[in-house]
């Protein structure tokens, strides 16, 4: 990277990237539970395996931005707080606040998007659920 501006653009194309992929996984994940609900097998594996490939696409876009962190010098404690949505150092370019600002609304859509994959997958999965074994 050239100059700091410049990796902060590219972390925000990332994150912008991430943003839309987990947009879709949450609706992908809306649909399967309704699927489910209805019985519907052949759909729910088709949404299984579109919510799959989405899931990895996001993944992809993750490591890019763990590489681009690691050009990021002085600046990586501070990329990774804004990445989690942490607001302990206060952001100041457009970049930085962008990252926060999608990071934020990333982390919201990811937690609605577990509680719906949480309910419906303690319905089919009753006691060897994924999240009866996590807790």
């Amino acid at each position: 990277m050239e100059n700091r501006e410049e990796l902060l653009m590219e972390i925000l194309k990332r994150v912008q990237r991430n943003y839309r992929h987990m947009v879709e996984i949450e609706r992908v994940t809306k649909e399967m539970a309704d699927a489910l609900s209805r019985n519907d097998q052949e759909s729910a594996q088709l949404l299984m395996k579109m919510r799959q490939d989405e899931l990895e696409r996001f993944l992809d876009s993750k490591r890019e931005i763990q590489m681009l962190i690691e050009v990021g010098g002085e600046d990586k404690e501070k990329l990774r707080s804004w990445l989690n949505a942490e607001s302990k150092y206060q952001p100041e370019a457009f970049g930085e606040k962008k990252i926060l600002e999608l990071s934020t609304q990333l982390q919201q859509v990811l937690k609605r998007t577990i509680d719906v994959d949480k309910v419906f997958n303690s319905r089919v999965a009753g006691k060897d659920s994924y999240y009866q074994a996590a807790h």
